[in-house]
C-alpha cells in the first residue's frame, strides 16, 4: 500500500485535493449561471427535437438551424431557437417585402425612398375613404427574440408621424414579460453596469461579471434593455414590379444604415418618427454574446398620429391653373366643384388672369361679356 512519508505531504495532497473540488464547483456554479449548463438551451436534455449539441452545425446564414456548437470556451457560438417559415427560409424573405407594404397601405404612408408627392398621394388613399376619421388607430403586436440580433416587426414607419411602442405588462418587479442574458432574468428595461476599482471588475445585478466589459450595442441603453431601429430589413436587388415580388432576389438588412437609427425603448416610448422604413428591434447585448440568450417579449406598436391630415399641396400641382385661359373660358370665374366645371389650381401660374378682370362685364370682356366679340354691332352687320 502506498505510504507518505511524512505527514506533511499528506496534508499537502488533502488541501489540493479540496482546492480542486472547490474550483471545479466555483466555475461550474459560474458556467450554470451565465447560461453555458442550461439544460433547456439547443442540444441540452430538455430539447424537444433530442438532437446532440455537436460542433459545426450552424449554418453560415444570418439565421441559424436551430443546433448549437454550445461550449463555456467559445462566446462566439450561438444558441438561437428553432426557426421556421419566412424568419428561417432566405427564399422567402421577400414576404417581409409584402407585409411591410401592405402596413404602409393601411395607414397611407409612402414606403422607404419615396418622395413627398408619393407620400400625399398615399395618405390621399386613407383620406378619400368614407368615413375615414372612424378608422382604427393603425397597431400591432409582434415578438422580438433575445437571441436574434434583428427581430422585424413589418410594421411601417414614416418621418414626421408619431408612434408608440409598448411592451404589455405589469409595471412593478420583473414585469410579466422577461428574457434571460445567460442566468439573468431581467424585463424590457434591462440592467446597469458599472466598473467596480475595488474588485477591479464590472459589477452587474450583485456581482462581478466578465462579459460586461464588452461594448453592448446602444452604449448609452441597460444591458438587454429593449432597442430599436427603422429601416430595411429586406433589400430588393434590382427595381420591383408589383405583384413579382417572389421573382427577385432580396439582400439582407444593411447594418452600416440601421446602427444610426437606433433608439432605446424600454418598457414603453412614444416618440415623434424621423426615418422612414419598418421597425426592427433587439435586446441590447454586445455583438458577441447572443449565443446565450433566451426569451422572447411581446411588442405592440401603434401609430399616434392618426387619422391623417387631409391637407394637399402637390395634387393641385396636376391641376390646370385656375387663372390659365383654358380655365377662365369654361369656368366664367366659377371654380367651385360641379358638372361642366374644370378642376384647377388656385394658386395661380397660368395666364396671369385675375378674377376680378374675369367677372368684370365693363370692356367688352368678362365671363358675362356677349360670345362674339363684335358685341356691338347689330346681327344684319354681323351677316353681312
Amino acid at each position: 500500500p502506498f505510504r507518505f512519508s511524512n505527514c506533511f505531504q499528506f496534508h499537502m495532497l488533502l488541501v489540493s485535493t479540496v482546492f480542486l473540488c472547490y474550483v471545479v464547483v466555483v466555475i461550474g456554479d459560474t458556467l450554470f449561471e451565465e447560461g453555458f449548463y442550461q439544460t433547456n438551451l439547443p442540444g441540452g436534455p430538455l430539447d424537444p427535437r433530442h438532437q446532440p449539441n455537436l460542433p459545426l452545425t450552424v449554418d453560415t446564414s444570418r439565421y441559424n438551424d436551430g443546433f448549437t456548437s454550445t461550449s463555456a470556451y467559445d462566446s462566439n457560438s450561438p444558441s438561437f431557437p428553432f426557426y421556421t417559415g419566412k424568419i428561417a427560409n432566405v427564399t422567402q424573405r421577400y414576404r417581409h417585402y409584402v407585409d411591410y407594404l401592405d402596413s404602409a397601405k393601411t395607414q397611407g404612408i409612402a414606403t422607404y425612398g419615396a418622395g413627398d408627392e408619393a407620400r400625399e398621394a398615399a395618405r390621399l388613399e386613407i383620406v378619400n375613404q368614407p368615413n375615414y376619421t372612424t378608422i382604427p388607430n393603425p397597431s400591432k403586436t409582434f415578438t422580438v427574440y433575445a437571441s436574434i440580433k434583428w427581430n422585424p416587426s413589418d410594421f411601417a414607419i414614416q418621418e414626421g408621424e408619431t408612434y408608440n411602442i409598448t411592451v404589455p405588462g405589469s409595471d412593478s418587479g420583473y414585469s410579466s414579460q422577461f428574457w434571460f442574458d445567460g442566468g439573468i432574468r431581467v424585463n424590457s428595461q434591462g440592467y446597469s453596469a458599472h466598473f467596480d476599482s475595488i474588485s477591479n471588475c464590472y459589477v452587474g445585478m450583485g456581482r462581478c461579471r466578465p462579459h460586461l466589459k464588452s461594448r453592448r450595442r446602444l452604449a448609452t441603453a441597460n444591458w438587454m434593455s429593449l432597442v430599436c431601429a427603422i429601416g430595411q430589413f429586406v433589400r430588393p436587388l434590382t427595381e420591383i414590379k408589383p405583384g413579382q415580388e417572389d421573382k427577385y432576389r432580396w439582400l439582407p438588412l444593411d447594418e452600416s444604415t440601421l446602427v444610426e437609427t437606433l433608439f432605446e425603448v424600454g418598457r414603453t416610448v412614444q416618440f415623434r418618427a424621423v426615418y422612414t422604413g419598418q421597425l426592427i428591434c433587439f435586446a441590447n447585448d454586445a455583438h458577441s454574446q447572443y449565443w446565450n440568450n433566451k426569451g422572447q417579449l411581446q411588442v405592440q406598436v401603434t401609430r399616434v398620429s392618426w387619422p391623417p391630415s387631409s391637407l394637399t399641396v402637390y395634387q393641385s400641382l396636376l391641376l390646370p391653373a385656375c387663372d390659365s385661359a383654358q380655365v377662365v373660358y369654361i369656368n366664367r370665374g366659377n371654380n367651385t366643384q360641379g358638372e361642366g366645371k374644370v378642376p384647377c389650381n388656385p394658386n395661380g401660374g397660368g395666364a396671369g388672369w385675375k378674377l376680378s378682370d374675369v367677372l368684370n362685364t365693363e370692356g367688352g370682356y368678362g365671363a358675362n361679356a356677349p360670345e362674339s366679340i363684335y358685341y356691338d354691332i347689330s346681327s344684319a352687320q354681323r351677316n353681312q
